[in-house]
């Protein structure tokens, strides 16, 4: 995925599996559970986020992109404006979140919205609705689509000498709707800085040494954009995984030896049922990623260490 942008392979895989996506579940009682994940990026400057951002909305099946600079909760929503082909009357405009429903919806820039327009991402993250009352016009609409977005701490940089947690400048009811949040930090380290510099300018050497200098040139991916977009649409159409025993057992073993270190005293609560429900869907995924009928232990230990990582990088 995106071979061009080097590094962050953890943030690449989890964004991977948010491309495939769980399973949609509709139980008997008229309850729905989705089966989108929403992934949401928070890094320092320079980090490659838009450009990752960019090249997903090429490869997702009908990716909607746009940047919160200039989002409102109207554009996102909905808008009621007046059509002058309907007599005058109040009718109402489908916003990116409602125009990316079955698709992918991905916001740059997260933390320049204002409070009150990422408020109206709320109900679109959890429930994949959006209820609308303007203009005399009450009306619920659909907005299926999994959410991948972007921001920079409170600070514009992370300071390493406080916590992840105190940086991110998003409200709690925001972040806990989203299944897996990552902090990518931009720190010297000469190892790691060489081989990035190595593989970035030698990925300039060799678009520069082509016959042809023009246009797009070969990643070395094991698939092009346009083959991996029929292969994530084809698999989210067709397989319907269905979890084993074992992914049962590997799944409900980690949420319960996780919430253990809660129970002392005065102690945080580390996890959720919402972080649960995100492990069956990471692991729907990964067994989506293999054309797989079934969720195998191997698809859920692939989830957890995804959701290891995550909750590391956000505790530290």
């Amino acid at each position: 995925l995106a071979p061009t942008i080097k590094g962050m392979e953890q943030e690449k895989e989890a964004i991977a599996l948010q491309l495939f996506g769980g399973v949609e579940k509709h139980h008997e009682d008229g309850i729905r559970v989705r089966g989108d994940i929403n992934v949401l990026l928070i890094g320092d400057p320079g980090v490659a986020k838009s450009q990752l951002l960019r090249y997903i909305t090429d490869v997702a099946p009908r990716g909607i992109y746009t940047s919160g600079k200039g989002a409102t909760a109207a554009g996102l929503t909905a808008a009621a404006v007046k059509d002058d082909f309907a007599g005058g009357r109040w009718v109402l405009e489908a916003g990116m979140l409602v125009l990316a429903d079955g698709g992918m919806a991905i916001i740059d820039e997260l933390d320049k919205m204002s409070a009150e327009d990422r408020s109206a991402m709320h109900e679109v993250l959890e429930q994949q609705t959006v209820s609308i009352a303007k203009a005399g016009i009450t009306a619920t609409l659909n907005a299926r689509c999994p959410v991948l977005a972007a921001a920079n701490p409170k600070w514009g940089r992370f300071d390493s000498t406080k916590s992840i947690a105190e940086q991110i400048d998003l409200p709690p009811t925001l972040l806990s709707r989203f299944d897996v949040i990552f902090s990518i930090m931009d720190r010297p380290e000469e190892k790691r800085d060489r081989f990035l510099a190595s593989r970035i300018l030698r990925a300039h050497r060799d678009w520069e040494a082509r016959p042809s200098a023009v246009g797009p040139s070969s990643t070395g991916a094991p698939l092009p954009p346009d083959r991996l977009k029929k292969y994530i649409a084809y698999a989210r159409k067709t397989i319907r995984p269905v979890l084993t025993d074992g992914a049962l057992t590997a799944l409900e073993d980690y949420y319960v030896n996780v919430r253990k270190q809660g129970e002392e005293p005065n102690a945080p609560v580390p996890i959720t049922a919402r972080q649960l429900e995100a492990l069956v869907r990471l692991s729907e995924a990964a067994a989506r990623a293999r054309l797989s009928p079934s969720v195998e232990p191997t698809d859920a230990q692939r989830a957890i260490q995804i959701m290891e990582n995550f909750l590391r990088r956000v505790s530290s």
